[in-house]
């Protein structure tokens, strides 16, 4: 039986597409079988839409052979509940993942104010690659459970803690509680590749346009800066904090 587009089910996971239906259900969609695959082994996983269509993709069992409750729908209804032009046939609401920070954290990555989903995505996807410990993001960052920062997580957002602050001061005093420096990306700051990274590390990624603000920058106790070589004045904000973060994972291999 086709689950119909007016059932109340749909109707419910189509508001999770709004960031504040996402916050109030602490539920958001994933779609596409890699992704629904991740949220299922974390056993994140409320329910799970579906179309016939996904019987022709491979791998389609990774999402279908358990015992989440599961409801067909026409392909119309997945188009709805994404926002891809060809979807994988397959979404689910899934619970927000319950945040357990360790208490001897060593390197954090602090995102303050990043707009752009892609890059936060790309950012918390490297975050993971590289072993970060924690995310931290400032209020003013576009929302980690939009569709577009989901798809760049390419699943990451299950891999490691991200943590929300209301203030990067609020973020800034929990770092240094925690006996951290905290690095910020000025014009002024010392040589990436010549800064010593082997103590307690909390690097900032800022905002795309603007960077970090005076009165933020003044919160953190060291500054760095990549060498700029050619006749760019910037990097994109994710391939920045690449850079940043791996120099952090060179000098500790």
């Amino acid at each position: 039986m086709i689950l119909k587009r007016d059932s109340s089910l749909v109707k419910n996971a189509l508001k999770l597409k709004q960031k504040k239906y996402r916050e109030l259900e602490n539920k958001f969609l994933a779609e596409g079988i890699r992704f629904v695959e991740e949220a299922i082994l974390e056993g994140l996983v409320d329910h799970i839409f579906y179309s016939s269509q996904i019987y022709e993709l491979k791998g389609n069992e990774r999402v279908l052979d358990n015992n989440i409750p599961k409801y067909e729908v026409d392909e119309k209804t997945i188009k709805e509940l994404t926002n891809t032009t060809t979807p994988q046939s397959v979404v689910a609401v899934v619970n927000k993942p319950n945040v357990k920070l360790k208490n001897d954290l060593n390197f954090v990555v602090l995102v303050d104010r990043v707009q752009d989903p892609g890059n936060l995505g790309t950012i918390i996807r490297t975050c993971d690659a590289a072993n970060v410990d924690a995310v931290y993001i400032v209020k003013g960052t576009v929302d980690v459970y939009n569709d577009k920062t989901l798809r760049s997580t390419m699943g990451s957002i299950f891999h490691l803690p991200i943590v929300y602050f209301d203030s990067f001061k609020e973020a800034a005093e929990d770092l240094y509680i925690r006996g951290f420096n905290i690095y910020a990306s000025t014009l002024d700051g010392e040589n990436v590749y010549k800064t010593d990274f082997k103590g307690k590390t909390a690097i900032v990624i800022g905002n795309e346009a603007n960077g970090m603000s005076k009165e933020d920058i003044m919160l953190c106790n060291k500054k760095i800066k990549i060498p700029m070589l050619g006749r760019a004045e910037s990097l994109n904000a994710s391939i920045a904090a690449a850079i940043i973060i791996y120099e952090v994972v060179r000098q500790r291999l």
